[in-house]
């Protein structure tokens, strides 16, 4: 009785709250559409491949074929191959027409571009941090594509407008810290706490 009590006046009744709680956002991170999240456990580290690269399928219905990356799914470990993985779907006007699906980083290979052919990759890192892609086939750098071009940032030139601070003015130095720490010493004096002696 209190649950349908509790349940017609969308409140929660005597011990029932945690049946009326909104679900937790782990729980609703798998209720989306498309190929289920991997799990936090399972997520990819350190991608080797990125949007722009060109990959051979080893497996699934398009095994032994490679064409060009054109997006990559960091939170499902997937990837799109321009090409590959065709799927026939009906728009609006009932027109059909093919579209690319997402096939597991797992099932998918870097084409060395030195030798033509799938290869295993490692990353070292330069010293200024960045990582470079070897070849395990060549021992070659692989070169990272260019990023695409909604992702590139454009260089914007700056006016000076008439609020903008000249830089000599902004770099002076306007704080003496010997005058700041004379002032709180004196100020410590006059309050009485500190002139009383034990």
């Amino acid at each position: 009785m209190l649950a349908v009590r509790s349940w017609g006046l969308r409140s929660p009744g005597l011990g029932l709250v945690a049946a009326c709680a909104p679900p937790r956002f782990d729980a609703a991170r798998f209720d989306e559409r498309g190929p289920k999240m991997a799990p936090k456990r399972a997520l990819i580290r350190t991608w080797k491949i990125r949007a722009g690269d060109t990959v051979y399928v080893n497996s699934g219905k398009d095994k032994q074929s490679s064409g060009e990356v054109l997006m990559v799914d960091h939170r499902r470990n997937m990837l799109k191959v321009k090409g590959l993985n065709l799927r026939k779907v009906q728009d609006e006007d009932g027109n059909y027409k093919n579209i690319e699906k997402k096939i597991h980083y797992s099932n998918c290979a870097l084409v060395d571009p030195a030798a033509g052919r799938p290869t295993r990759v490692g990353l070292t890192f330069t010293e200024d941090g960045d990582a470079v892609r070897i070849s395990h086939l060549t021992g070659h750098v692989i070169p990272w594509p260019d990023p695409p071009k909604h992702l590139q940032k454009e260089a914007q030139e700056w006016d000076d407008g008439p609020k903008d601070t000249p830089p000599e003015i902004a770099l002076k130095k306007t704080y003496d810290y010997h005058a700041d720490n004379e002032a709180l010493r004196l100020a410590r004096l006059t309050m009485t706490k500190y002139n009383y002696k034990a």
